[in-house]
């Protein structure tokens, strides 16, 4: 079975994309960015589930304002505004039995997450209010340091958590949503699963074995997630897979290496697919003018079949290859969130 076959049959769950597409279609006059431009094309490439940055700490989430709760609230607010006339289209999760068991043809689910909780402004009444509003999914920071904990780009200071980091993974547990360690600098990794009482997961990183980056994940943080009953989503960024440019060989290998680590229940695709984003800001360390760094071969969803037939050709079978598409992420977002809205 090929790759565009295999589309067809099993549950993909992309792990991360960002909000950035659908502010830059904003920016540019759209009406309807995700009913019209985002939503189709992951349906036509195969995606069931997709995990969906709505906002989070980075200065594009917040339009270039700095202004991370009211943008929140903007996004927010213009996904809720859309999926109804969708006409069934775009679908949330908030649930588990929102969750899709098969592939349904013509719909695609997301699931709202952060990417860093600045848009919380420090308030835990901020994080059950945007719990009712459709967030099941969170990253306490993002790469610098916020009210929860520091990044990875802080790792001079060696801190970790704070109180108020501490507080929100204890509630984000309570009330079935997802906490997810990307980006968290190595203190705040290791005292996150001291204090959670549900798996832990990391949306989109690679191995520090294959590449050793900030943003990769040494074998113990790989191994403790697993432990903890989580998963590892891979990365599809150049730099977090091999020094001076990479090709879809690169990114399989880190893949092979992680799955020789842990076993291949354990990870999934989380990809953070930068193509379409549009311009972004440089306080987030991007070049607005420069066109973004892709995989060779692996630029977006559109190449997932060139995925497939590569781990087809490093002999995984097609049950193992179902895992990695979308298997393992369904299995782990079931334990975690909640069989019915908690408030």
């Amino acid at each position: 079975m090929d790759g565009k076959q295999m589309l067809q049959k099993y549950v993909v769950v992309e792990g991360h994309r960002d909000v950035y597409e659908q502010l830059y279609r904003t920016s540019i006059g759209e009406k309807s960015p995700i009913r019209d431009g985002i939503a189709p094309r992951l349906i036509r490439d195969g995606i069931n589930l997709c995990v969906y940055a709505i906002s989070g700490d980075s200065y594009s989430h917040s339009q270039n304002t700095g202004r991370y709760l009211e943008t929140a609230l903007d996004q927010i607010d213009q996904f809720l505004e859309e999926a109804p006339r969708s006409e069934g289209m775009i679908q949330m999760v908030k649930t588990r039995s929102d969750l899709p068991d098969r592939v349904e043809p013509g719909t695609v689910k997301f699931l709202l997450h952060f990417e860093g909780c600045m848009p919380l402004h420090g308030s835990i009444h901020n994080l059950r209010n945007f719990y009712r509003l459709g967030l099941r999914s969170l990253q306490p920071v993002w790469n610098f340091r916020n009210e929860l904990g520091d990044g990875v780009w802080e790792n001079r200071t060696g801190g970790g958590l704070t109180n108020f980091g501490v507080e929100v993974i204890k509630e984000a547990n309570r009330l079935g949503m997802v906490v997810d360690l990307s980006h968290m600098n190595r203190e705040g990794f290791f005292q996150s699963l001291e204090v959670a009482t549900a798996p832990l997961l990391v949306s989109h990183a690679n191995a520090c074995g294959m590449l050793d980056n900030p943003r990769n994940l040494a074998d113990d943080q790989i191994k403790a997630i697993v432990a903890h009953g989580g998963l590892v989503g891979i990365l599809a960024l150049p730099e977090r897979v091999k020094k001076g440019g990479a090709d879809i060989e690169d990114l399989l290998k880190h893949m092979d290496y992680m799955i020789n680590l842990v076993g291949i229940e354990h990870l999934a695709l989380g990809m953070d697919f930068v193509k379409y984003d549009g311009p972004r800001t440089l306080k987030d360390r991007h070049h607005p003018l420069h066109k973004d760094p892709l995989i060779k071969g692996f630029e977006e969803i559109e190449d997932l079949p060139n995925l497939i037939d590569g781990l087809q050709k490093h002999g995984y079978k097609e049950a193992e290859i179902a895992l990695i598409l979308g298997g393992n992420y369904l299995r782990v977002l079931k334990t975690i969130l909640p069989e019915q809205s908690v408030i």
